[in-house]
């Protein structure tokens, strides 16, 4: 198994990235920037527990503003502050809100990030791209690497719902992350790369996708055709 630390091997090939990966850089005190936000910057422990969800919209939004001049309402507080983009998360809490369950569904995820986006004059879609439990009720791996691909090339972070690590062992189960580039290897298997709490991971998304038994979602954003008026 690759070293999911090291640098990407030569020959893996790459499918999709974002650009703007400097954007996922957040400074820490004393510490190496952060790459995305993390849940443990939340305040209670109710949100440092269930926060995956808020977290992982927060980072998206974050990007989308940023990198889009025409998004830029998105995020109005000054950016590369940890601080800043914590006032931020909790503000994103109140849209995209755990229940008992956390944000175990796409559904509660798409809802919350665009009524927030509403409130910024952005209308936003979302591409959802749903994993059964059931292995047999799945779409092909191919059609799960061509969303991602999508999203990616359009320059729009994929939110990532991992419902059970199936054989993966290097992310939690019941939680949100942030795919920000996609890779084959030469045996076919394909390895995101992930903003998870604050970290830069990569996953074996082919052995999660054969393994997973409660499956979870994809989800990525782009702007209306037409913008609220």
């Amino acid at each position: 198994m690759p070293d999911m630390t090291a640098p990407v091997p030569p020959e893996w090939q790459l499918l999709a990235a974002l650009d703007r990966l400097d954007l996922f850089d957040i400074p820490l005190e004393d510490a190496a920037p952060a790459f995305g936000c993390d849940q443990d910057w939340y305040g209670e422990h109710w949100q440092r527990q269930a926060g995956c969800g808020p977290c992982t919209s927060a980072t998206i939004l974050y990007y989308l503003a940023l990198s889009r001049p025409e998004m830029a309402s998105l995020y109005t507080l000054p950016a590369g502050s940890q601080e800043q983009f914590r006032l931020f998360m909790d503000q994103i809490w109140h849209y995209v809100t755990p229940g008992r369950m956390g944000v175990n569904e796409a559904g509660m995820l798409v809802d919350g990030v665009t009524r927030y986006a509403g409130t910024r004059g952005i209308g936003l879609e979302a591409a959802v791209f749903g994993i059964p439990g059931l292995t047999g009720s799945r779409l092909p791996l191919d059609q799960f690497r061509d969303f991602i691909v999508a999203g990616l090339s359009r320059q729009t972070p994929v939110a990532f719902l991992n419902l059970s690590n199936g054989k993966l062992d290097n992310l939690d189960s019941w939680h949100w992350v942030t795919v920000t580039a996609l890779f084959c290897d030469p045996q076919g298997q394909l390895f995101a790369e992930l903003s998870d709490s604050g970290e830069k991971k990569r996953v074996n998304l082919t052995l999660w996708y054969t393994t997973t038994r409660l499956g979870g979602a994809a989800v990525y954003f782009l702007p209306q055709k037409t913008q609220p008026g």
